[in-house]
């Protein structure tokens, strides 16, 4: 396990912001599957922005950090690591989004994605910053040329919105969500140059909880939203 004093505490925090971001829009999400707020609330072009904001943060954070990690030469042994414990998770969203919104279970979402660009990128971690730029530029594309899902197999699905995907809680396909991983990965040649790798923690006063939320944002974004569901249901069994 890493110590406190040898993380940047600074990426901790902003991981923490991003988790608490998506903790609000998940609360909001349930205020409207419960029935609290209007139908439809955060499929409004601004909570649709909010909630892509939310995983581009997610997917830059993911790209830097890995960059930074392999920065000296792939670390083989983070890798299957990372794969194990992402693929597990993954697996598990997807099996419990299964029995609890059937059709529109999440079959690649935000974990699956980071999983399958923390593979991909393996070939591009000991190359210059603009080769990953590139890759971000030529993902992101999409969101230029693109004005609606593309006809193929709902086996694509994973690579791009197809013809045949089917509506899900949560899609991000490599194409154009993969961009925001790659943008990571090259800007940690900038923060690099500019020295903010430098700072480690510890963090101190507000600053610690938050610290820890970004430290434990995996687990927290497994369990904060069967926390949520049972708080509902609880309530609603109550007090309704």
């Amino acid at each position: 396990m890493t110590h406190t004093h040898s993380r940047l505490i600074w990426l901790d925090l902003l991981r923490a912001m991003a988790i608490l971001a998506m903790v609000v829009f998940h609360f909001t999400f349930d205020l409207m599957y419960f029935g609290y707020i209007k139908a439809g609330t955060v499929f409004q072009p601004e909570w649709r922005m909010f909630e892509g904001s939310i995983a581009i943060s997610f997917l830059f954070l993911a790209g830097l950090s890995w960059q930074h990690i392999h920065r000296a030469g792939i670390k083989w042994l983070t890798v299957w690591r990372r794969v194990a414990l992402l693929g597990v998770a993954a697996a598990g969203i997807s099996i419990v989004t299964y029995f609890t919104f059937g059709p529109y279970m999440i079959r690649f979402g935000i974990l699956h994605l980071i999983l399958v660009m923390s593979l991909l990128s393996l070939p591009l971690l000991s190359l210059h910053w603009a080769v990953p730029l590139a890759c971000a530029a030529a993902l992101g594309s999409y969101f230029i040329w693109a004005d609606g899902p593309v006809q193929g197999s709902v086996w694509w699905m994973w690579i791009i919105w197809t013809s045949g995907t089917t509506g899900s809680v949560d899609y991000r396909p490599i194409m154009p969500w993969g961009y925001a991983f790659f943008a990571g990965m090259a800007a940690h040649a900038l923060f690099t140059r500019l020295n903010v790798f430098a700072y480690h923690g510890p963090a101190w006063g507000w600053a610690r909880p938050f610290a820890f939320a970004g430290r434990h944002s995996l687990a927290i974004y497994l369990i904060h939203q069967p926390l949520l569901f049972a708080g509902f249901n609880i309530y609603g069994f109550f007090f309704v």
